[in-house]
């Protein structure tokens, strides 16, 4: 969809999101577990995604 609009060679994207995602933690479980991200139930993915607050949402 962005391939065009994009410049691969520094290989570092973010894309602006309303959570994060514990990714060492991810793969760390993965490893323990012996199973790829793919395979994970989503309650288990959803132990390490993290909702942020919207500031802009927020009361004073």
């Amino acid at each position: 969809m962005f391939d065009d609009d994009l410049d691969i060679d520094d290989g570092v994207y973010a894309v602006p999101s309303h959570y994060k995602v514990k990714v060492r933690a991810l793969l760390e479980y993965c490893k323990s577990k012996n199973v790829d991200v793919e395979d994970l139930t989503e309650e288990e993915i959803k132990q390490f995604v993290v909702y942020k607050k919207n500031p802009l949402l927020e009361d004073d």
